[in-house]
């Protein structure tokens, strides 16, 4: 009977080892521990994720913030990085950000509250700035940030001209309000950040097409004039003489004209002296 032959049925199995239970176990018990252990450990590297990313809020700031200290579009600030005229600018997590204590820095060194030249022409007219500048025809630009961007790129300048800070200076002021009104601009650059040059110049600039620059009566600017005064003074005496002119019919037809630069520069001296009395030098 207890024979292993063929047919013979085969022996019980005896009782399990002891701690077989606790070897089946084992498994489970491993993968619900590493499992505690990676989520514990997942949530300790995102806490000190986020607590990096609030100290780094503190130390930096995004392109959205750094166009709204300079008074200019996010637009403008991708075409500074990508012309690499911004040089604390660094990468972090993909996005541009900016350390908050150089962007003061910059700003303070490129928007210097100086007085610009000392002696101030208080008969300076806009037919003199106008000589002194320059007349540019067929502008592009399909918004104001282009077209500003051609004309000063167009207009003659040498290694003291500083075309960007003229650029962020002027598009400052146009933040708060436009120039344009009745499809002409009249632009120059903000108080806040004070731009001078040697001399006082005008540029007129006749856009090839009508563009959008946000203007308050929705018509598009077909005409710019940039002032760029050599000081304060001169700058607001011909700021406020360009935009009393052109208020007149007449001025506005003769430079929708767009005649030759001589032709042009005589009807701005003709109509300056009909319509504004000639300043007394103080």
């Amino acid at each position: 009977m207890g024979g292993g032959g063929k047919g013979s049925r085969p022996a019980a199995i005896g009782p399990r080892p002891a701690g077989s239970r606790v070897w089946l176990r084992t498994p489970i018990f491993l993968f619900f521990f590493l499992t505690a252990r990676v989520r514990k450990s997942k949530d300790s590297i995102l806490a000190n994720y986020g607590q990096k990313w609030t100290e780094m809020d503190k130390l930096f700031i995004g392109v959205r913030e750094l166009a709204g200290k300079m008074g200019v579009s996010e637009k403008t600030i991708y075409r500074l990085l990508n012309d690499n005229q911004i040089p604390f600018a660094v990468k972090i997590g993909g996005q541009w950000r900016f350390r908050i204590d150089a962007v003061d820095n910059w700003l303070s060194a490129q928007y210097r509250s100086d007085q610009g030249t000392g002696r101030v022409n208080y008969g300076v007219t806009v037919f003199q700035a106008l000589h002194n500048g320059s007349i540019l025809y067929r502008i592009h630009g399909k918004d104001r940030d282009e077209a500003l961007d051609e004309v000063l790129t167009a207009i003659p300048h040498d290694s003291t001209f500083d075309i960007q800070n003229i650029k962020l200076s002027v598009l400052a002021r146009e933040s708060f309000a436009s120039s344009c009104l009745a499809r002409f601009a009249c632009m120059a650059a903000g108080c806040e950040r004070p731009i001078y040059i040697e001399r006082s110049l005008i540029i007129l600039a006749f856009l090839e097409e009508p563009a959008d620059f946000k203007a308050l009566d929705g018509e598009p600017c077909e005409v710019i004039f940039l002032v760029l005064g050599a000081n304060g003074v001169e700058q607001a005496l011909l700021d406020t003489r360009l935009r009393r002119l052109v208020m007149e019919r007449a001025f506005t037809d003769a430079i929708r004209r767009q005649p030759g630069r001589k032709e042009l520069l005589n009807a701005v001296e003709k109509l300056e002296n009909t319509f504004l009395k000639k300043k007394m030098v103080l």
